[in-house]
């Protein structure tokens, strides 16, 4: 099943994409150089859901051994700068929080027969990515990799950790100096298996949609 939650979330992706290349007039506010030029600085916000795929310690829920505990993805938000390197080469520093929905099912045989919220796992990020954008203007898409701080908090236990982050994004303008962006982000973290989490490695998907001021 989480898989199947995780493999959903990255697969929404394309739709949310194509939206945005289709909305009429996004891009006709602003004019904006060849996306293989630099593009401007920029801060911004961005929201919209995250879903993670790993496993709890054992007994870290009360009552886990009757039955089974899955996380849940949920609700992010991210604060972002984006700078110029050189010519299409871009940077970007963006921090996120998340909550992530833990629930215990029991099961009686094959048939479920409870399904309860056991809390939220609090998920923070920082991270320093970068990479090339392309594509034909006003639509620039870009590519990011790099690497941040991770942590994960349930219940008062604790991880921090380093990882590895991957950003998809898509950017259009909009007005004289703003910016919608859509973006999938993809991260792989090495939890260590770690108290409360029993994986060696976390792995996070996140679709988002925000704004960007463009100085």
């Amino acid at each position: 099943m989480k898989q199947s939650i995780f493999r959903r979330n990255v697969s929404v992706f394309p739709i949310v994409a194509f939206a945005l290349m289709i909305a009429p007039g996004v891009g006709q506010a602003q004019s904006r150089a060849d996306c293989s030029e630099a593009p401007p600085p920029g801060v911004g916000v961005s929201v919209g859901g995250s879903s993670p795929y790993f496993d709890l310690s054992r007994g870290v829920v009360q009552g886990d051994d009757r039955g089974s505990v899955i996380v849940h993805g949920g609700p992010q938000l991210s604060a972002r700068a984006d700078l110029p390197v050189s010519g299409a080469w871009r940077a970007r520093v963006e921090g996120a929080a998340a909550n992530w929905r833990v629930t215990r099912q029991t099961y009686e045989g094959v048939q479920l027969t409870a399904d309860e919220t056991v809390g939220h796992v609090k998920a923070r990020q920082i991270a320093a990515m970068i990479g090339r954008q392309g594509g034909r203007s006003p639509v620039c898409g870009y590519v990011l990799a790099g690497g941040g701080i991770y942590s994960f908090d349930y219940k008062g236990a604790r991880v921090r950790s380093p990882g590895v982050a991957l950003a998809f994004g898509l950017e259009v303008p909009a007005g004289d100096h703003g910016a919608v962006q859509a973006d999938m982000r993809l991260d792989i973290i090495d939890s260590r298996a770690r108290y409360p989490i029993a994986s060696t490695t976390v792995l996070g998907a996140s679709l988002s949609v925000g704004w960007s001021h463009k100085f």
